[in-house]
Order: C-alpha cells, then structure tokens, then sequence
C-alpha cells in the first residue's frame, strides 16, 4: 500500500497531498471533538477489526487520544487518498484550477 500511495503522489502531486492532509487534518479534528464530548473510544475499537486501541491509557489527554485514533485510521485514509486522487486531478483539470496534472 505505501508504494501504491508513493505512486499516486508522485503522479497527481499537489492534488493527492492536500486531499491526503485534509482528510488528516478532518479525521484529528472530528475525533478531537468526538473525544471531548465523552465518546468511548474502547467501545467502538473493539466493532473494527484492524484496529487495536486496547493499550490505550485512559488517563491520556484528548489531543493525543484522538492523534492515536487518527493514526488507526491510516490504511482507510490512505486507500481513500488512492481512489479520490484520479478524479480529483480531472476534475480540477477540466475546471482548470490545475495547469498540469
């Protein structure tokens, strides 16, 4: 999978970074929020099956448990990143808000 994402960032650049860092950047931000409003992240780690918080001390501040459960999310980030960067990069083609693609 790390090749395939250094493929497509070294294909569709710019486009497949600022979405990839967008979707970083919503992902901390919502399970920040999600955090602060009392979620229970060992609760719903244990319905996915990839992901494995089981370590996590409770007594971590919020910041780094949501840092923790974005870092969980990676693979589907990234598998994201892989598909949207394609259509992304002719969509802003056609637009031509991208000179080069």
């Amino acid at each position: 999978m790390a090749a395939r994402i250094k493929d497509v960032l070294k294909r569709y650049g710019r486009t497949a970074f600022l979405f990839h860092s967008t979707v970083f950047a919503s992902t901390l931000a919502g399970s920040y929020a999600a955090i602060s409003q009392g979620i229970d992240l060992k609760t719903i780690a244990k319905r996915v099956p990839f992901v494995d918080l089981s370590s996590i001390d409770p007594d971590a501040g919020t910041l780094a448990l949501a840092y923790l459960s974005t870092v969980a999310t990676g693979p589907a980030r990234g598998a994201l990143t892989i598909a949207a960067s394609p259509f992304l990069a002719r969509l802003l083609a056609r637009t031509r808000q991208l000179t080069k693609m």
